[in-house]
């Protein structure tokens, strides 16, 4: 059963306890966390994630997959009663106060654990919000009280009539994608960073399939060319060769995140109305073009389709 979540994330310099660091979260790509805190194994590939800060929801996405591996965390305690309830002072010396004993030191004692890490993928369908909203304003729509919980378990329907205008996603972004994914071993594993299992051999096979070419601009150098998947890379991940495309790397971050689509009908470059500004002159002339592809080499249609739909009514909204 799909589920909705509230991700936190919060500057390290924002962070009242400097007790404990966190990792490299990236808004609008991943977010990480690890097996020490609450429902860190709750999240599940093709769940609702609802990013935030303390003060405002920042965004939303479906999680498309959850990479873990060993990793390290890192605990700073006060140096007299070894709790972890330190408060960082940006205007007083010492830096560091103790809210349990009330010890004031510069240097905290340092521990490392070794912890499972789990990181979540979610660009593909990422939807910052604008305008902001108040975390005060979907206080209703979590589902415990633990607000010092950085994973906390949201009400979806909720979020979906209180969030889809400032989101710009429309129906077809809340359905949820299926198909059929054949052969290339998917699965996945963290260094720190995620791999997919399978993604270099994925590329591999594009670029045989169609060369050092991009599919919009033509011929490109082969390191700035990526193989964009065209359809969720979810719970039971496969590479599926014929729903793929190669794209130099700033076009298919845009695919992804639904700004470039490609309408089948006529095989063409369809931009975000606000892409198509002059101003931005690498992308602008893209809109209408065909599709640098021969007929032979096109990738399954219905993949495009699906995609092509979600982008396209996220721009009316």
């Amino acid at each position: 059963m799909v589920a909705a979540w509230s991700f936190l994330t919060v500057e390290e310099a924002d962070q009242q306890f400097g007790g404990n660091l966190g990792y490299e979260d990236v808004l609008g790509e991943r977010y990480l966390w690890n097996n020490t805190v609450p429902n860190y194994r709750a999240v599940q590939p093709g769940d609702l994630v609802v990013l935030r800060d303390k003060t405002w929801v920042l965004g939303l996405a479906w999680v498309d997959d959850i990479a873990q591996g060993p990793g390290k965390k890192v605990l700073r305690r006060c140096p007299q009663c070894t709790a972890t309830s330190i408060k960082r002072r940006t205007t007083k010396t010492p830096t560091f106060k103790c809210s349990g004993c009330g010890a004031e030191f510069d240097t905290p004692v340092t521990n490392v654990l070794d912890v499972t890490v789990f990181e979540a993928d979610y660009a593909r369908t990422w939807r910052p919000l604008d305008p902001l909203v108040r975390v005060q304003q979907i206080q209703g729509l979590f589902l415990n009280r633990s607000g010092q919980q950085s994973i906390r378990p949201m009400d979806l329907e909720g979020i979906r009539a209180a969030l889809t205008g400032s989101a710009g996603a429309g129906p077809l972004w809340w359905k949820e994608d299926g198909g059929l994914r054949p052969p290339i071993p998917g699965g996945h594993t963290l260094i720190l960073h995620k791999a997919r299992v399978g993604q270099q051999q994925f590329r591999q096979r594009m670029l045989e399939r169609y060369g050092s070419r991009c599919a919009i601009t033509g011929d490109q150098p082969e390191e700035v060319l990526e193989a964009a998947h065209l359809y969720r890379y979810a719970t039971t991940p496969h590479h599926d060769p014929n729903g793929g495309l190669l794209l130099r790397r700033d076009l298919h971050a845009l695919l992804d995140r639904g700004l470039l689509t490609i309408d089948t009908t006529t095989w063409t470059v369809q931009l975000a109305p606000r892409l198509r500004n002059p101003k931005y002159a690498d992308f602008a002339p893209l809109h209408g073009q065909p599709l640098k592809l021969p007929t032979s080499k096109r990738p399954d249609s219905s993949y495009l389709d699906e995609h092509h739909k979600i982008a396209t009514e996220a721009w009316a909204v």
